[in-house]
């Protein structure tokens, strides 16, 4: 059985963000068997949170939380109040400029092994400047947390491989569970457009915050809209007949996306284009409507998504047998390695379909 740690040493990866499909789906869990197992390894580590981890009780739930831990020498990015909450020793080696609610982000070492609370920055940029300072301290690998519902630390240019938990107390049933699953895994495996002028495109229209339209011969035209949001028509009539698709500089919504299938039939076997997966926010009935319409979903810049782990268990709602989850979880999407941490099992990988 492969491990979590030799998917990340057999893809290269110093950044890895470690992504909840929701809460209480084992992603502090996942965390905390990754540090286990690069420690073991050797590796120095790095820690940060875009959000907030390692609390005793969840802020929102009221619900316990396993803490995260830490070993000696391992080092974080987070709050000045962070640190103080924090049981095991810190020593304070440095600082950033980034302000949260709960202070100042700061670099710390764990003088000893310990469990640690992580709140580190809120922006993109901000959380790729501190995955930076972390490596410049030594890190040869540093996780970043993704806190509930904020799934930017997977953002392809913040980190270099994603780990994703999903669980039990993502719906209320496995079949609803399996589903969302798989929703978000598709999103998360979106491919990246192959031709590079295209690319640029996309990335040209995420910088500056426009809506664009290609058209067949590969022309970028920028609407005079600053958001899609509310100008589906605008946006249809925009895109001449024949054209290659329509750029989203900013998110894709599902409402958005509601508004551009109702506005022309002449949309379909477009593709839709956005900076990365993190930018996409669609549910299943709009994945089937796209299909049926023949519209593709393409982004500049793809995650690297090493492996899923689960959690059988939900706080409230059904259970499942465990290795029941695991296998299922594990045959819908095959062949992307799946993982029981506690259990100490990967799924036997029959064949499934994303």
């Amino acid at each position: 059985m492969s491990r979590l740690i030799d998917l990340i040493a057999r893809a290269g990866a110093r950044t890895i963000a470690v992504v909840g499909i929701a809460k209480n789906v084992g992603k502090t869990t996942t965390l905390n068997h990754i540090i286990e197992e690069a420690q073991a390894e050797g590796y120095s580590l790095g820690l940060t949170s875009i959000g907030r981890d390692g609390e005793k009780v969840d802020t929102v739930t009221r619900l316990p939380k396993p803490p995260v831990r830490v070993p000696a020498g391992a080092l974080l990015a987070t709050a000045l109040e962070a640190i103080r909450e924090s049981r095991a020793p810190l020593e304070v080696i440095g600082e950033t400029p980034y302000e949260t609610r709960l202070g100042r982000v700061l670099l710390a070492r764990a003088v000893e092994a310990g469990e640690v609370v992580l709140v580190g920055p809120s922006t993109i940029s901000q959380m790729r400047e501190c995955l930076r300072l972390l490596h410049d301290q030594g890190c040869s690998r540093v996780l970043a947390d993704g806190a509930f519902d904020r799934v930017a630390s997977a953002a392809p240019g913040v980190t270099e491989a994603t780990i994703l938990a999903t669980g039990a107390a993502l719906g209320p049933s496995m079949r609803l569970t399996l589903e969302r699953t798989r929703q978000v895994v598709r999103t998360f495996r979106l491919p990246a457009v192959a031709d590079p002028g295209l690319r640029e495109m996309i990335l040209t229209a995420s910088a500056r915050r426009e809506v664009a339209v290609v058209d067949g011969e590969g022309n970028y035209r920028a609407l005079e809209i600053r958001t899609g949001l509310e100008q589906a028509e605008a946006i249809s009539r925009a895109l001449p007949r024949g054209g290659r698709g329509i750029i989203f500089g900013g998110a894709l919504t599902g409402r958005m996306l509601d508004g551009l299938m109702a506005a022309g039939e002449h949309l379909a076997g477009l593709d839709l284009m956005v900076a990365d997966p993190t930018r996409v926010f669609i549910d299943g009935e709009h994945w089937t409507q796209m299909a049926r319409l023949g519209l593709g979903l393409k982004v500049a810049r793809d995650i690297n998504l090493l492996a899923v782990t689960t959690n059988p268990w939900a706080p409230v709602g059904p259970s499942y047998q465990p290795e029941e989850f695991l296998e299922a979880v594990g045959e819908l999407l095959y062949p992307l390695p799946v993982f029981d941490v506690v259990l100490g099992r990967q799924a036997l990988g029959r064949r499934g379909s994303v």
